[in-house]
């Protein structure tokens, strides 16, 4: 994959994202509020532009085969990021609080945060800061554990 395909994603997103939301505080607040949104799921410009970066880092190659397994901890974690962050811009703090400015800077800013959301999954130093309580690994989790005390049994 070439560089330059890669520029044009980083730059095609932003672009048409603006088109849709010219003012990035809606866009902010459309993104965090509505799964829905163009920027996450299955063809995402979240997704799409993290699978073409991790194939070009040979330290997370391995990753952008697997960004689908992963995303849905990503974007749950990341939505429930976005109102704080969001609001930590508009008083001037944060990483987000320069890049609040257009709507084109916010989609660069939330893509570049997604992947790094993404690689501190497997980062131990940031193991307390990732809230698993409300995804599928930690509901099949709890499922497992009542039916061992139901007394359940494979059969």
């Amino acid at each position: 994959m070439l560089m330059e395909e890669i520029m044009i994603s980083k730059e095609l997103y932003p672009l048409l994202f603006a088109k849709r939301w010219p003012d990035p505080i809606t866009f902010v607040e459309d993104v965090a509020s509505k799964i829905e949104n163009p920027f996450w799921g299955s063809g995402g410009a979240a997704r799409e532009y993290a699978k073409e970066i991790l194939k070009i880092d040979n330290q997370w190659q391995w990753l952008a085969y697997r960004v689908d397994d992963f995303a849905s901890l990503v974007e749950n974690n990341m939505r429930l990021k976005l109102n704080k962050w969001l609001f930590r811009a508009l008083l001037g703090c944060g990483g987000l609080a320069s890049r609040i400015c257009s709507t084109e800077e916010a989609t660069k800013w939330l893509m570049d945060r997604y992947i790094s959301e993404l690689k501190n999954l497997f980062d131990p130093r940031y193991k307390n800061h990732i809230d698993l309580n409300n995804t599928i690994v930690t509901r099949y989790d709890e499922e497992m554990r009542r039916e061992e005390e139901d007394g359940f049994e494979c059969r």
